[in-house]
């Protein structure tokens, strides 16, 4: 008997069956379908924090290479 992952609660489960015994997952395929289309959701919506979050980290290393650069020539006698 060979055991899966459950998607819904992680836990192991044979492959054979139709419902998760833990969760209640169905493992039929018109709820695997909403599940698959609920995961391109989140993975789209991580992108998109991700993308932001990049856009932040520049934006901060921008700045601290302007006041790095800023004392570096008030240092020098500017």
């Amino acid at each position: 008997m060979a055991l899966q992952r459950c998607p819904g609660c992680r836990k192991k489960i044979s492959e054979s069956a139709k419902l998760c015994p833990h969760c209640a997952f169905s493992f039929a395929e018109a709820d695997l379908e909403k599940y698959k289309a609920v995961l391109e959701q989140r993975r789209q919506h991580n992108a998109e924090i991700n993308r932001k979050s990049v856009k932040l980290h520049l934006i901060w290393f921008v700045i601290f290479a302007v006041v790095i650069g800023v004392a570096s020539w008030w240092q020098n006698g500017g």
